[in-house]
């Protein structure tokens, strides 16, 4: 998550205003293939515990699939057979050299995949983390993607492992009506259609890194419930052009990136929302940014994709959504918001906020020995 994602410009914001954020009650006119729910394992933080603990705390949490912020081969370790599906990232900052060189793919796959194919369920790579909006970085991604997917083929893997990248939403223009969401027009020729070409190609997923919070936060006129999947029958917004109803703010981001893709050709990619949550504190006067309003979130967007029969979104019922929810740990080294360091499900010591409602087990014990090291264990 990039501070781009909490301040888009004065344009998205008035588009939001304007077209998204006004609720009528009932009556009036406004009325990877696969599911599941993932999530971000990041070490920006002191003291977390290592891998090894990290692994037992998402599998007591029943969470079977991870996503990694780079391709530590020492983490993917801690994996091993441990039936999680892990979904790696390679950092921005090797994109330059692994755009112009091909040899730097081959590296990555040898240091960091196959060791580890055997025993380990690595399902994707994304290449970089929210560089299609970087002028500096923009431009290597695609050749990038290419020699990491090329490089994978190679080695008679690309099948098994796809390669992406992820966007954050910050990527798109106009998000509301979600019918006309349509991209920046700044990259949506040059960055955006090559990449989903691509995508769509090799289906692979088109990653997003969505946050109903933040755009909560930017527009006083979305009313909390309705980005908290709490939303009483009486609210919900209609959609003027397609007339389909949502009753969520999840589901309209969802759907303007879904149009957005479509008005560029691509109306059939596999859309994963690689991060989403909501923060457990921040800003002294955030009483959005709360622990109890960080469990009816994650909550209600656990219930809402994983219902069954599948429900989709209103553009694209009875398709399923894979959710990676951000993040497994609080962070306290990342840097920019308060809310930055509060979005883990567990806290920095290892000890659970609050339940996400697919388990009732799960703790972490922590003693601290004589060399003033810590030691972690699951009771």
């Amino acid at each position: 998550m990039r501070e781009s994602d909490q301040a888009l410009g004065r344009y998205v914001l008035l588009r939001l205003i304007l077209l998204l954020c006004v609720f009528f009650p009932i009556g009036s006119s406004f009325s990877f293939g696969g599911r599941g729910i993932g999530i971000n394992y990041g070490r920006l933080g002191k003291n977390l515990p290592p891998p090894d603990i990290a692994v037992k705390l998402i599998t007591s949490s029943r969470i079977k699939h991870v996503k990694t912020f780079d391709m530590d081969p020492v983490v993917i370790q801690a994996f091993t057979k441990s039936n999680i599906t892990l979904s790696l990232c390679i950092p921005d900052e090797e994109l330059p050299a692994l755009a112009s060189d091909p040899t730097r793919a081959d590296l990555i796959v040898q240091r960091s995949i196959l060791p580890f194919m055997h025993t380990t369920k690595i399902t994707s790579i994304s290449v970089g983390n929210e560089v299609s909006m970087m002028p500096d970085l923009a431009p290597h991604l695609l050749p990038a993607i290419k020699n990491v997917y090329y490089s994978l083929k190679k080695f008679k893997i690309h099948k098994r492992i796809k390669v992406s990248t992820t966007h954050s939403v910050a990527v798109l223009a106009i998000r509301s009506p979600p019918s006309h969401g349509i991209f920046q027009e700044s990259i949506a020729g040059p960055i955006m259609k090559p990449v989903l070409r691509f995508l769509n190609k090799t289906q692979s997923p088109f990653m997003v890194n969505l946050y109903p919070y933040l755009t909560y936060k930017e527009t006083s006129e979305v009313p909390l419930d309705f980005a908290l999947f709490t939303a009483k029958p009486n609210l919900y917004y209609t959609d003027p052009n397609t007339r389909f109803v949502y009753t969520n703010l999840f589901d309209i981001l969802v759907d303007a990136l879904n149009a957005a893709a479509a008005s560029l050709g691509f109306n059939n990619l596999t859309l994963v929302v690689t991060e989403t949550g909501w923060p457990t504190n921040g800003h002294e006067n955030d009483y959005a940014a709360s622990l109890q309003n960080a469990k009816l979130f994650n909550q209600g967007l656990i219930k809402h994709v994983m219902r069954v029969p599948v429900v989709g979104t209103p553009m694209r019922p009875g398709v399923p959504v894979m959710v990676y929810l951000f993040a497994l740990f609080d962070e306290d080294l990342k840097v920019g918001e308060p809310t930055e360091n509060h979005w883990g499900l567990f806290y920095a010591n290892g000890s659970k906020k609050y339940e996400l409602g697919l388990q009732k087990h799960g703790v972490l014990h922590r003693t601290k020995l004589a060399n003033g090291e810590n030691k972690f264990s699951l009771l």
